[in-house]
């Protein structure tokens, strides 16, 4: 019982955190459908109006969250983005000095 009373709040902490725009740092675009249905929550979005947004029927956004977005486009995922009204900055970084 204590241990998903400690499931709970964990959840119940991350969730506040989406709301007030705490995301987490992404390297190499791992993480990224989970940063989508982050950005949809602190949007205040549905499902539902995140897929009028996008003009595709709320099943494909369900379907695409289910799947943390796997195997987007980058296209997709710009018009993804746009509906947010949010935009993405990558910085590149070399593991060691002088790599290729």
């Amino acid at each position: 019982m204590r241990s998903f009373r400690m499931q709970l709040e964990e959840e119940v902490e991350g969730y506040k955190k989406l709301k007030r725009g705490e995301f987490e740092e992404l390297l190499n675009f791992q993480g990224m459908g989970r940063m989508l249905i982050a950005l949809r929550i602190h949007r205040g979005l549905s499902q539902r109006q995140l897929a009028e947004k996008l003009g595709v029927h709320e099943s494909q956004v369900s379907r695409d969250e289910r799947n943390e977005y796997n195997g987007m486009t980058l296209e997709r995922l710009t018009k993804i983005l746009d509906a947010f009204g949010v935009s993405l900055r990558t910085t590149v970084e070399f593991e060691r000095a002088g790599a290729a």
